[in-house]
């Protein structure tokens, strides 16, 4: 089959590799979409982990099933989650093998769907694997991954109608968490972020106000927005040293911080502002696919907009340049 196989840094080539077969417990996926992911452009930048096939927001038609996988059939539309446990962990010896300290991922350590098709080692309707609504097309599906991490998130701040959100970052993690906050309710939520483009998305999205970070500092216009007080949660999903110190100095007395981003530098942080403001620090690592699709099935969340450039297989390292250079990008698409 043809895959995109990383090969240093700033190289990503289409090759002809062995076709997946079908693992006991798993299924092969014939790709129909597959997302270009902040996380990919990380390691297409640094070159890390050459020899891996990215994609890990996708959907596609199962084209192999297992012997020993039930209730999943050829030919059904699904998204999925891909990963192998290591078997020796705690977790992995009380029989919680979703929880694994030492997985492979489907898209890092293990091949992923920038490809025709892609192997799901285990496969679990409802825990692995997601059929499709048929409200949902290809594309939405391929946005079900992102959309599960930014309601994974914003449900952990556990929001109230009364509180008063900002969204660092408006990549397509944060638009998504616009949406969320205002799913649950949140009457206020601000936006700081950069590119005309994501701007104009965030208002769309529903934001009640949105900071050109590019061209103004933010934490004036949030204080002001929020009469000094700052605000009850800041969802952080920019990833940069200026925007956690923001983040801190946004967020009022117990308030909440969302670290949603990954980060591609260290950071150097004063913890005082955070002691003394008794500001609560929250790691987000997870996602939510049965509730994205909900949310995207009852419109609550429309991703459609995202989708700013699609690119065949063929024509993936061009893929990743647009999404790294274009300030038109928001979710680059791939179509097998």
């Amino acid at each position: 089959m043809k895959a995109a196989v990383l090969r240093g840094a700033n190289d990503i080539r289409m090759e002809t590799v062995p076709d997946p077969v079908a693992e006991p417990y798993g299924i092969v996926i014939r790709v129909k979409a597959c997302g270009v992911c902040g996380s990919d452009l990380h390691q297409y930048k640094s070159g890390e982990n050459e020899g891996t096939i990215f994609g890990h927001e996708f959907s596609g038609d199962v084209a192999q099933v297992g012997k020993h996988v039930t209730g999943i059939k050829v030919g059904d539309r699904v998204t999925a989650v891909g990963f192998r446990s290591c078997g020796q962990c705690l977790w992995c010896r009380q029989g919680k093998p979703h929880r694994c300290t030492d997985m492979a991922l489907v898209g890092y350590q293990l091949p992923g769907a920038m490809a025709e098709y892609v192997s799901i080692p285990f496969a679990a309707v409802g825990q692995t694997v997601f059929p499709l609504p048929e409200e949902l097309t290809y594309e939405d599906a391929a946005q079900v991954e992102p959309l599960s991490i930014s309601l994974y998130s914003v449900r952990r701040a556990h929001p109230k109608e009364t509180d008063t959100a900002v969204v660092l970052g408006a990549g397509v993690i944060g638009l998504n968490a616009i949406q969320v906050l205002k799913a649950m309710g949140v009457k206020t939520v601000l936006v700081s972020a950069r590119r005309p483009s994501r701007l104009a998305a965030a208002k769309v999205c529903g934001a009640d106000l949105v900071i050109d970070a590019a061209k103004e500092d933010p934490l004036p216009a949030i204080m002001e927005a929020t009469s000094g007080m700052g605000a009850d949660i800041v969802v952080e999903c920019a990833g940069s040293p200026a925007t956690f110190n923001q983040a801190v100095e946004m967020a009022c007395g117990g308030g909440k911080i969302m670290l949603v981003a990954i980060y591609e530098q260290p950071l150097t942080w004063d913890p005082m502002p955070v002691i003394t403001k008794n500001i609560t620090l929250i790691g987000c690592l997870g996602g939510n696919f049965p509730g994205s699709i909900d949310l995207i099935r009852t419109g609550k969340a429309n991703t459609r907009p995202f989708v700013t450039h699609r690119f065949p297989l063929d024509r993936v390292d061009e893929a990743f340049k647009t999404a790294i250079t274009d300030p038109g990008a928001i979710k680059v698409m791939i179509t097998p």
